[in-house]
């Protein structure tokens, strides 16, 4: 089982500068409290590699077959297609155990790795915001784009 520390551990190698530069405050023990919430509610995905965390998705359902991407992350040491494809075998497993249909994201638009990400993944974007932008795609759709999605999704 994945601990609050080897998330808080992965978000802070990665999420401090594009949080800070769109103007907000990245605290450890803020983020350490909102994990340990966001826990309590949603559904965690792991990639480990020698024991160690390198990857993680968290998941919450929001609405009948929509389930709201809480946190998607990658050491980036790790961010290779073997991760990604493990990652995605793991949410698309959990989409079929769960009836999940569709996802949706918030991202900084100061985080232009996961902006790129999630288009090239076949995000759609559904809202914008002065600091952010929300995507939201179905699976049908992800699978459609992304051989990555297909490829889990085969194995889920």
């Amino acid at each position: 089982m994945t601990d609050v520390d080897e998330l808080l551990s992965l978000d802070l190698l990665t999420l401090r500068e594009h949080t800070e530069l769109a103007g907000d405050v990245f605290d450890a023990a803020t983020q350490r409290q909102r994990l340990e919430e966001s826990m309590a509610t949603a559904e965690v995905v792991t990639v480990r590699r020698d024991g160690a965390l390198v990857a993680y998705a968290m998941l919450r359902p929001q609405d009948d077959g929509l389930w709201f991407v809480l946190g998607f992350n990658t050491h980036p040491a790790h961010r290779d297609a073997n991760v990604f494809r493990d990652l995605f075998a793991q949410i698309a497993g959990l989409a079929a155990r769960r009836s999940i249909t569709a996802l949706r994201s918030n991202v900084y638009r100061t985080n232009r790795l996961s902006m790129a990400f999630h288009r090239r993944l076949g995000f759609r974007v559904t809202r914008e915001g002065a600091k952010g932008v929300e995507f939201t795609a179905s699976l049908d759709e992800l699978m459609a784009v992304s051989p990555a999605v297909r490829t889990g999704h085969g194995r889920g």
